[in-house]
Formats: C-alpha cells, structure tokens, sequence
C-alpha cells in the first residue's frame, strides 16, 4: 500500500513539475515577446512609421497584408490610401516667393520655365485622411500656363492655381480640367494669404484644404486611372556612368539653376538652387530626391511682350535619368491629346526607384553638366 501512494505521489509531483515548468517557460516566452514588440516599435517610430504600421509583417501561414502600393510614387501605404485621388499645385520659385513650402511633401515635382527665365513648379500630392506628416502649408500658389495643364492632365489632377494665361483659362475649360481657382471662385474656401510677403507671392494652400477640396468637387470616391510609374530596387536599363553631381543650367545667371549632389550614405539626391541649399520652409530640411528626370523638349517659343513661352510637350526627344547615383540615357514619348501619357524608356520602361521624383522639363539648347 506505501508502495502505491508512493507511486501516485510521485506521479502527481512529476505532474504538477512539469505543469509548473510549462508556466515559466510560457511567462518567459511573453516577457520575451513584450521586449522585442518594445524594440520593435522603437524601431518603427525611429523611421517614422507608426505602432499602426505593425501590420505591414507577414507570417508564413497567413500572406495576406494590410498594405499596398502608392500609385503615385510606389511606397509603401495603408489600404486604402494607395490610389488617392491627385492634386497638382503650381508653386511659385520667383525670389521674392522663396523659401517655398511643402515641396519636400510632394510625390512628384516638374519644374519648368515660365518667362523671362524664371522658373515655377507642379507639384502632385495625393492628400489622404491620415494626420502622420500633413503638409500644412504649401505654396506660395501661382497662375496657370497651358504646358502645366497638360502635365496634371497626364494624371487627371485637380489643378489648384490662381489665375493664368489667357491661353491657360481657355484650355482649362477646353480639356475640362478639374478647376481649383483661387482668383474667380474658391479662394477663401481653399487658399489662404500671409500679409509677411508681397503679392502676388502670399498665397498658400494646405493638404487638409486640399482634401476638403476633392471631396467637396465629389472626386474622392473617384479611382485614378492614370498610368502609374514603373517603380523597382534594381535597375533595369544600362546606366552609363556615375552621376554625384548635376547641374541644370535654366537660364542666363545662377538665381534659378538647379544642382542635385548625391548622398551615398542616404541613396538620395540633396537640391541646391541659387547656389544655396533649396530649404522646404515647411520643416526646415534641405529638399532631398530619390529620382531625377532630365527632358529635353524643342526651344521655348516666346509668345508676347510679357515673354510668356510655349513648350511642346508632345512628340518624342532625349532624356537623362538619374537614380541611386547611377546616370541613364534615356529618351521620352508622349503621344496627341491631353491625357496622353510620358514615357521614359531606354531599352525598355525606365523603373524608378519607389519614392520621391523630381522632373526638370529643359529647352534642348541648355546645358546640363554631369559628374
């Protein structure tokens, strides 16, 4: 009989042993897990992601993923924030404009020339219902050209402008491009102006304006067709050369030259213009890009006394493409009509890389210097 409860003694210690073993090991494994999704968003929040943003990881048994990729500029987004609809805003670079605002915010940047060898910018954003990183203030907002409408027309852009050529307001109406005019209907709504600078360079617009503007035109439940960029890690055409430096000759002096020197340690290109680093006033920071577009388009027409200009944007030419410090001849097509797309090729689609593109549209006859 001692025997037996001896047996079962022992068969319940060896029992309760176990179980409580389990125990510890299971509160290890948890104190375990707590430390590493400490560290882990640590990690996030060091790289400017969220707690939220958690749901990028993916297990083995389960593949499904709660991102997807931006059309617009092929990073990484949330569901539902990948396909927004976009806005174009024109962003005025005279001196008297600088510093500019929110340009550092902007998916996609074309600069061009506008008269008298100044140069203006458009730039794309895609404002969404997320308050991470909300581009408060952008601008200064300047006047249409017909050159600009045909670039957001390329994305069906809603168009935020205040005024333009008497050609540009006749083309608006003509190509039925969605209309944000400051001037003639919706400037209290969307636009704002500061009384620190002169006018006509005093006029602003926010990302959240500009989110209440697409819903309040009833395009945010529109799904943008426009054909996106090839965006990829590799690339996929024959670079023919290092490309550190880059030097845009725009016009006569230096005030509106552009010059992009490449970071090896960050994979970016920092902007420089005037000889003096481009700051966004947004934030402070020095501009920064992932891609860079050189095209080359036919010399500039002047069109009238005030030196106003025309640029075909249509056609074929020569470009040069620039990406993780790598140059790549390239040429670029657009076919007829307003909605027609560009397209960068060299022996195949040019793949950006995902994030940030800057396009600089030069008259054929400038020079572009590049070490």
């Amino acid at each position: 009989m001692i025997i037996f409860v001896n047996f079962i003694y022992m068969k319940l210690e060896f029992k309760y042993a176990v179980k409580f073993n389990f125990y510890i090991l299971f509160v290890v494994f948890l104190a375990i897990e707590a430390l590493l999704t400490r560290n882990l968003f640590f990690l996030l929040e060091e790289n400017g992601m969220s707690k939220n943003d958690m749901k990028i990881i993916v297990s083995e048994e389960n593949t499904e993923v709660d991102i997807a990729i931006r059309r617009i500029d092929g990073t990484p987004a949330k569901i539902g924030n990948d396909n927004l609809f976009p806005v174009a805003v024109i962003i005025d670079n005279y001196q008297d404009a600088r510093p500019n605002y929110g340009l550092s915010r902007a998916s996609l940047v074309y600069e061009t020339y506008v008269e008298n060898g100044t140069t203006r910018f458009l730039a794309l954003y895609t404002p969404g219902t997320d308050n991470e990183n909300k581009t408060e203030k952008i601008g200064p907002v300047r006047s249409a050209r017909p050159y600009f409408l045909e670039i957001a027309k390329e994305y069906d852009a809603l168009l935020a402008h205040s005024g333009g050529s008497s050609e540009a307001l006749e083309k608006i109406k003509e190509w039925r491009v969605h209309d944000l005019e400051e001037i003639a209907w919706w400037g209290p709504d969307y636009f704002w102006r500061v009384y620190s600078r002169v006018s006509p360079h005093n006029l602003f617009t926010s990302e959240e304006k500009l989110r209440q503007a697409v819903t309040d035109f009833e395009l945010a439940d529109n799904t943008p067709d426009y054909m996106a960029w090839r965006f990829g890690e590799g690339i996929k055409n024959n670079y023919v050369g290092d490309a550190h430096d880059i030097y845009i000759d725009f016009s006569l002096g230096t005030d509106f030259d552009a010059k992009y020197v490449y970071g090896a340690s960050t994979g970016k290109y920092l902007r420089f213009q005037g000889n003096e680093k481009h700051i966004d006033a947004l934030n402070g920071q020095q501009i920064v890009a992932d891609n860079i577009v050189v095209q080359f388009v036919p010399k500039e027409k002047i069109l009238d006394a005030n030196g106003r200009i025309s640029l075909s944007l249509h056609g074929i030419g020569k470009a040069l493409v620039f990406r993780d410090g790598k140059k790549i001849e390239a040429n670029w097509a657009r076919g007829e009509g307003a909605k027609s797309r560009t397209v960068f090729y060299g022996k195949e689609e040019i793949v950006f890389k995902q994030g940030n593109i800057w396009i600089a549209i030069v008259p054929d006859d400038r020079d572009v210097a590049v070490d």
